[in-house]
């Protein structure tokens, strides 16, 4: 019941990540603990299966916001899984699924900048969605 309800908490907190200015951003991310870091990525990966089974191609978009929200920490190489999930699924919904990624790290200003103690081992998340989109030479 606590953890339903925590991760509903988080759900709402996407949603006003995604509409918070790029210092709110920094703050919250900068609060996020490594058990939210784990749930905002299951998160994601729900709404990439989500958005294929309801086809809603919203879902990719919150998906993107939660890893973005994440930025990558405590490991990018597990966001990089999960990228290509929310990726195989925007493919499968018929969108143009590079441009979407970059659309959602542009549109929604994400380029903030991680935490100075977690910028060693972190790629700030809305640079590490847009270099994914933009392949090896980004």
């Amino acid at each position: 019941m606590v953890e339903e309800r925590r991760r509903s908490e988080l759900e709402d907190a996407v949603t006003a990540f995604r509409a918070a200015t790029p210092a709110e951003r920094m703050a919250m991310n900068a609060a996020v603990t490594r058990a939210e870091a784990a749930q905002l990525d299951g998160i994601a990966q729900e709404a990439a299966e989500r958005a294929v089974r309801e086809e809603d191609p919203e879902r990719i978009h919150f998906g993107l916001a939660a890893l973005a929200f994440e930025g990558g920490w405590p490991d990018w190489r597990d966001t990089l899984i999960l990228l290509t999930l929310l990726h195989v699924s925007a493919r499968k919904l018929g969108l143009d699924a590079d441009q979407t990624f970059k659309d959602e790290a542009e549109a929604a200003a994400l380029a903030y900048e991680p935490v100075k103690e977690r910028a060693y081992f972190s790629n700030a998340g809305a640079r590490i969605i847009y270099s994914y989109a933009a392949g090896p030479s980004a």
